[in-house]
């Protein structure tokens, strides 16, 4: 396993679920992006966050600039968004990459807003992108 970090940015309260339910699989404990969690010389930085209408949180865009390079090697995008067709942290992996931060690979899931998509993510959602952001990681 790499030496990984979990942090989060969340309106609704499903990039949190997400990010605990990572961070248990990892043995790792997931930080509030609001809280300033410290981040540096990780192999594996997994970024949890969701899409508001049609953007990345714009917290979770902030904290990706302002990460050094030697913050981590690689990250991991985890998003859920009750879009089915935008569901990709586009303004998150430039930040990323700008900073010299190698983008590995993009999670999915349903998530709901309002109204839309309730009930999303459920537990079975929540454990299925913990156990594929888990195969990722190696």
């Amino acid at each position: 396993m790499k030496n990984a970090n979990v942090v989060f940015a969340t309106k609704t309260g499903h990039s949190k679920a997400i990010a605990e339910a990572i961070g248990k699989k990892l043995g790792v404990e997931a930080g509030n992006i609001l809280r300033q969690p410290r981040v540096s010389g990780v192999d594996l930085l997994i970024l949890v966050g969701g899409i508001y209408a049609g953007k990345s949180n714009p917290d979770m865009v902030a904290f990706a600039q302002t990460l050094p390079p030697a913050a981590a090697k690689a990250a991991i995008l985890v998003t859920s968004s009750a879009s089915v067709s935008n569901r990709s942290q586009k303004q998150v992996r430039e930040a990323l990459v700008r900073n010299g931060i190698q983008v590995m690979e993009e999670v999915s899931c349903t998530g709901a807003f309002l109204f839309l998509k309730r009930g999303h993510p459920d537990q079975a959602e929540i454990q299925g992108i913990a156990v594929r952001v888990l195969e990722l990681a190696g």
